[in-house]
């Protein structure tokens, strides 16, 4: 059982006793949550027994310094945290406490090194070419990680060096590192070392209580039976949007009720939720191959037109391009839309506010799809360790390894206490959402690495009277992205020959 449905199954045993731990990995087999809720103590105790195995080594006196980043909502939280600073609304206990078990079995002190998001490129080929020692790992998002990757200035995971590390392991994510592998390397990972993988995890929220003036039937159990769909995504929002404000000809985010509130990336997040992806592997040599599905990918985009409507819908960043977390704040936490799709670290944003929502997964484009679909936004933060590091690569990967074991009780078990605490009660019918969103990550290369630059133009056939099809360009985009795919395997081929 890898990392992510050994996640599944002790998050949902666990919150049978008021604690969880995250999750990820996608199926195309229905998963009957109420199942997986009664069978999960058995399988948590199995999973438990899973042991950490790293050199019976300590390195009294070492110090592992993350690279971190300072970057507002998305400032990495989850590496450092000092003693005297704990909130009861955030995860720096756990942090202290994970960290804490590391310094007392290994003798190892963890430390930060923050900087902004923008200069983590420059800091990272600074190291690397002038054997700098300010850090030793990387906790950096999705993008600057695959740049450093296709420069080779990461360590491939996969390496003997850092043989420490084992993404087969249950608290890494699996799926990414079978999403990411390039040339048989895996540049970075994620899994319960971090949060900010989760918080940037798209999934929707709904208000309860305009479901229930409206009489909508219960979202959890169409969920559960799998019969949430978009056409039940079109058919809510429909019947909820109120135009209040006098103008028929747009909704007004802080005085109608619209029957959606979403960005930009809602419209990357309908794509793959309806079941498509345009990277697959090769059966026999396993390499990225480009294999979008055009006719689904077209049926996708032509329903999502319809939910993206603007007769039903707020895009946030239409109404300000520079402040969509105030604009969501007000839409959705002062009761304007029956549906917010954004990621999930708007769910603890919103349990300060007087809404009663509940979590739920991304619908699928139709009763025949069989399994939900989700995505994490290029800013969840992943590690990776610098190739600047020689002699101490062996502590480096143990102690990130260490690290990650010890987080399955101490940072995800804090994460769901935090995302299921609202002001009205404990919001027990949301754990298993959240679980299962997490669990059915997708990893699309060519949306991390940018192949070709197709993503933003693929996406383009989801908006409103959308005039070019996906069809019609399909020639484009596969030239595009292969090139894109021969250019990244030559230079990982060249940068890492000496590996």
């Amino acid at each position: 059982m890898n990392f992510l449905k050994k996640a599944l199954c002790i998050s949902l045993a666990a919150l049978l006793l008021l604690s969880a731990c995250a999750c990820g990995t996608t199926t195309e087999t229905p998963q009957d949550t109420s199942a997986n809720t009664q069978a999960a103590g058995t399988d948590a105790e199995e999973e438990q027994k899973e042991t950490l195995d790293i050199p019976a080594t300590r390195y009294d006196g070492s110090t592992l310094i993350f690279l971190t980043r300072d970057e507002a909502e998305w400032s990495t939280t989850e590496i450092f945290a000092e003693q005297d600073n704990f909130n009861a609304s955030n995860i720096s206990e756990a942090v202290y406490t994970r960290n804490d078990i590391i310094l007392q079995n290994y003798g190892v002190t963890i430390n930060e090194y923050k900087v902004s998001t923008g200069e983590m490129p420059t800091k990272i080929q600074q190291a690397v070419s002038a054997g700098g020692d300010d850090f030793q790992a990387v906790i950096s998002n999705s993008s600057v990680a695959c740049s450093a990757s296709t420069n080779g200035y990461i360590w491939d995971l996969n390496s003997v060096e850092t043989s420490s590390i084992d993404l087969t392991k249950s608290w890494w994510d699996g799926k990414l590192a079978e999403g990411m592998t390039l040339n048989d390397m895996v540049f970075f990972a994620t899994g319960d070392l971090l949060t900010s993988d989760n918080d940037a995890t798209f999934g929707m929220m709904f208000n309860k209580k305009i479901a229930s003036d409206f009489k909508l039937p219960n979202i959890y159990e169409l969920v559960n039976n799998y019969e949430w769909t978009f056409d039940k995504l079109y058919e809510f929002e429909q019947t909820a949007t109120q135009e209040k404000g006098g103008d028929p000809n747009s909704l007004d985010y802080d005085v109608d009720v619209a029957g959606f509130a979403m960005t930009n990336d809602s419209y990357y997040s309908m794509l793959y939720a309806g079941g498509v992806t345009v990277i697959a592997r090769d059966t026999e040599t396993g390499d990225p191959i480009y294999s979008l599905d055009v006719e689904r990918a077209q049926n996708i985009a032509e329903s999502a037109q319809r939910i993206f409507a603007k007769d039903y819908i707020v895009n946030m960043n239409l109404v300000s391009s520079t402040d969509v977390v105030t604009v969501g704040k007000t839409c959705f936490g002062d009761g304007h839309a029956l549906f917010f799709g954004e990621v999930l670290q708007c769910v603890e944003r919103m349990r300060d506010y007087d809404v009663n929502f509940g979590v739920i997964p991304y619908p699928m484009y139709d009763t025949n799809q069989k399994a939900y679909h989700h995505m994490m936004h290029k800013t969840g933060s992943v590690v990776s360790i610098t190739r600047n590091i020689n002699k101490d690569i062996e502590m480096v990967s143990s102690m990130i390894e260490a690290m990650a074991y010890y987080s399955q009780d101490t940072l995800t078990k804090q994460y769901y206490e935090i995302n299921l605490t609202s002001k009205f009660a404990k919001d027990e019918e949301s754990g298993p959402m959240i679980a299962l969103i997490l669990e059915s990550r997708v990893y699309d290369l060519s949306y991390y690495y940018d192949w070709g630059a197709v993503m933003g133009t693929l996406t383009n056939a989801l908006h409103e009277g959308a005039k070019v099809g996906i069809a019609s360009s399909n020639k484009q985009y596969k030239q595009k992205v292969e090139r894109a795919i021969k250019n990244a395997l030559e230079s990982i081929e060249k940068k890492y020959a000496s590996n």
